[in-house]
């Protein structure tokens, strides 16, 4: 009697763990921390896209991801296409750029818990087209390219970190490099591999503003 008491109470537990839903530590990362948060925003200077790129230092990478918090760490090692916390290459450059979600020109600041990843690949941005809101420079030399402008390839985009280098032959990159590295600032040769080309957002706010001096209040935007 005993045994068939106890059998029916394991069959009654088992039922009642098949109707209740799904607890909440179960769900995803992004899921569990991520938001819709952003603002429209009328400039991005250089040195805000700097700031904002450098939160996301030492967290982690997730392919067509893009939200992060500021903890240093990656929240989901391992897990790099599974709703885990972090941005790919090319969705932390957008959100960084201030990139809009439509495709104009213009400026969204984006939350760094927002999840969302924006329209263009890496292909995108090693090949602009004639109406995204960043271009290809005509050449990598260090008096063409300025600090927060871009390196892309068919496959990877990081961005320079600073316009001071480590060597003759490299630099300070800011990217997001894969579930193993995370996103960190590296030093690479992007600038001279072949594979690689410049880019530049349009319509950087020179970073004086809003203080520039009388000459240069007159135009506050830069190509």
């Amino acid at each position: 009697m005993r045994r068939m008491v106890g059998l029916a109470i394991v069959v009654g537990v088992a039922a009642t763990l098949l109707m209740v839903p799904a607890h909440s530590s179960w769900a995803s990362w992004v899921s569990s921390h991520c938001n819709t948060n952003q603002i429209a925003d009328d400039h991005v200077r250089r040195l805000d896209a700097q700031a904002y790129a450098a939160i996301a230092e030492n967290e982690g990478y997730e392919w067509g991801g893009g939200c992060w918090n500021n903890d240093n760490v990656d929240d989901t090692p391992g897990q790099p296409d599974s709703n885990g916390e972090g941005p790919d290459c090319s969705g932390f450059t957008f959100k960084t750029w201030e990139l809009k979600s439509n495709g104009y020109a213009g400026f969204t600041w984006h939350d760094k818990f927002q999840d969302i990843h924006g329209q263009y690949s890496s292909y995108d941005f090693h090949a602009p087209g004639s109406d995204d809101p960043f271009f290809k420079l005509p050449d990598k030399n260090r008096q063409t390219t300025d600090y927060m402008d871009a390196f892309a390839k068919a496959g990877h985009v990081g961005m320079l970190y600073t316009s001071a280098y480590p060597s003759s032959g490299s630099d300070y990159i800011i990217e997001a490099l894969g579930d193993a590295p995370g996103v960190d600032v590296n030093v690479e040769t992007y600038r001279f591999n072949s594979d690689y080309v410049g880019v530049r957002r349009e319509g950087w706010t020179v970073d004086c503003y809003p203080n520039c001096p009388p000459v240069a209040a007159s135009s506050v935007r830069i190509p």
